[in-house]
C-alpha cells in the first residue's frame, strides 16, 4: 500500500514537472518572439522581394483613425505583415496545403516540373459586354482597321502539366465569344492557334509568372505583324540576355523553393534609334531604347517591368529610321514585351493602357490621339483577364 502511494506521488511530481517545462517553453517562445517582433527591422511600406506586394505601413494612430476603428484594422495588418520569421510560416502554409492536397494556394496552383499555373478566368457577363461595347464604339467612330490578340493562360495552354484534379479552363469559349460578339469590327488574330502552331507552347509561357516568355512574345510579334502586312525580324537580328527571374505567381503563391525562371532580353539594332516618353497625367519622362536596365540588376524584385518601363497611361515610342506611319496599341503588361518588336517598323507606336490604375482623365483621349496621328492601325494586345474579367474604363 506504501508502495503505491509513493508510486502516485512519483507520478504527480513528473506530470507537475512536465507541465512546468511545458509552461516555461511555452512562455520562452512567447518572450523570444515578442523580443524579436521589438527588435528585429521592419519594412514598413516596402516591396515584399518573396510575395510582390508592399507591407503594411505604420499604423496611423491619429484621433480620427482610432474612432472611425481604421487603427485597429491598420494594427492587424501590420501585425501581419512584420511577424517573425513571416516568409517562412507563409511558405510553411503553402506547402502544408498542397501536400494535404489542398490546391490551389491562394489562386495558383503547383504542376508539373515546378510550374505555377493561375487559377481559371471566370466568365464576367456585364464586363465582357461593357468591354465589346466600347471597342466597338472606338474602332467604328475613328474607322479603324482594329485587330485583336487575345493571350489565354498557360493553364488552358499547357493543360498536361497541370497538377490532378485541377481546375477546368475555358478560355477558348470565352475568346470565341468574344471575337463574336465584336463581330466585324474586329478581325481577330487567333493567339491559340499562332502559339500552338510553335509545337511546345511549354516554352512561351513562364513557370513561375503568368506572361509569356520572350520566345512567346517574338512567336506573337511575327503573327501580329504578318496579319499588318509587315515582314517580321528573323531571330537572328537579335542579341539575348537572360536573367534570374521569379514571377507574380511565386509571389502569390507562397512556393518559395520552387526554382527560378530566366527571363531575357531581345534587343535589336534599331533599339538604340527608340525614343520612349511615358505619360502618367502630368507627369511625362522620357528614355533611350526599350529596356530599363535598372530594372534588371541584381536583387530588384520585378524584372519584367524593364519591358518598356512597365506600365504607363500612354508609352510614345519614335524610331526615326523606320519609314512607317503610326501604330496605336491597346494593350496590358502583355504588350510590353511584344510591342518593342513593333517598334522596328513604325515610325511611331503608341501604347495606351486605359486600366483605372493607369489611365488620367487629364490626358489624351484615345480618339484625340487617333486625329492628331491620323490612326489607322490599331491592334489589342491583352491577356484574357483584361478583357474578360477587367475594365477598359478610359478607352473613348
Amino acid at each position: 500500500m506504501e508502495t503505491r502511494r509513493e508510486n502516485t506521488v512519483e507520478t504527480k511530481k513528473k506530470a507537475s514537472a512536465s507541465t512546468k517545462a511545458l509552461i516555461a517553453v511555452f512562455v520562452g517562445f512567447i518572450a523570444v518572439f515578442s523580443l524579436l517582433f521589438v527588435f528585429l527591422p521592419k519594412h514598413e511600406g516596402e516591396l515584399s522581394p518573396n510575395e510582390r506586394r508592399i507591407l503594411a505601413p505604420a499604423p496611423n494612430a491619429s484621433v480620427s483613425n482610432i474612432m472611425s476603428g481604421g487603427f485597429s484594422k491598420e494594427v492587424d495588418s501590420w501585425l501581419q505583415d512584420h511577424f517573425p520569421a513571416r516568409t517562412f510560416f507563409v511558405s510553411l502554409y503553402s506547402y502544408l496545403n498542397r501536400f494535404t492536397g489542398r490546391n490551389p494556394v491562394e489562386g495558383v496552383s503547383l504542376g508539373r516540373d515546378a510550374r505555377l499555373f493561375t487559377s481559371p478566368i471566370g466568365v464576367n457577363d456585364r464586363v465582357i459586354e461593357t468591354n465589346v461595347a466600347k471597342l466597338k464604339k472606338f474602332a467604328e467612330d475613328n474607322a479603324l482597321n482594329a485587330r485583336t490578340y487575345i493571350i489565354p493562360t498557360s493553364g488552358y495552354m499547357l493543360e498536361s502539366e497541370l497538377p490532378h484534379p485541377h481546375l477546368d479552363y475555358h478560355d477558348g469559349e470565352i475568346i470565341d465569344r468574344f471575337r463574336t460578339e465584336l463581330g466585324e469590327s474586329y478581325k481577330a488574330i487567333s493567339a491559340e492557334e499562332v502559339l500552338r502552331a510553335y509545337g511546345d507552347a511549354s516554352g512561351l509561357y513562364y513557370r513561375t509568372d503568368h506572361h509569356l516568355t520572350m520566345r512567346g512574345s517574338y512567336v506573337s510579334y511575327c503573327a501580329i505583324a504578318r496579319e499588318l502586312g509587315l515582314t517580321p525580324l528573323s531571330e537572328s537580328e537579335f542579341t539575348k540576355t537572360g536573367y534570374e527571374f521569379f514571377g507574380t505567381s511565386y509571389g502569390q503563391s507562397g512556393l518559395f523553393l520552387t526554382p527560378p525562371d530566366t527571363l531575357e532580353t531581345w534587343v535589336g539594332s534599331y533599339d538604340k534609334a527608340l525614343s520612349v516618353v511615358t505619360v502618367d497625367g502630368s507627369r511625362e519622362e522620357t528614355h533611350t531604347g526599350s529596356l530599363d536596365m535598372s530594372c534588371l540588376e541584381d536583387g530588384v524584385v520585378d524584372k519584367y517591368a524593364a519591358y518598356l518601363y512597365s506600365n504607363h497611361g500612354i508609352t510614345y515610342i519614335t524610331n526615326e529610321e523606320a519609314e512607317g506611319g503610326t501604330l496605336l496599341v491597346l494593350k496590358d503588361s502583355y504588350g510590353n514585351a511584344i510591342v518593342p518588336f513593333l517598334a522596328a517598323h513604325y515610325h511611331t507606336v503608341i501604347m495606351i493602357d486605359t486600366r483605372t490604375l493607369y489611365y488620367s482623365p487629364s490626358m489624351k483621349t484615345p480618339t484625340e490621339l487617333c486625329v492628331e496621328y491620323g490612326v489607322t492601325d490599331f491592334v489589342v494586345i491583352a491577356g484574357l483577364d483584361t478583357v474578360a474579367d477587367g475594365t477598359l474604363d478610359w478607352l473613348r
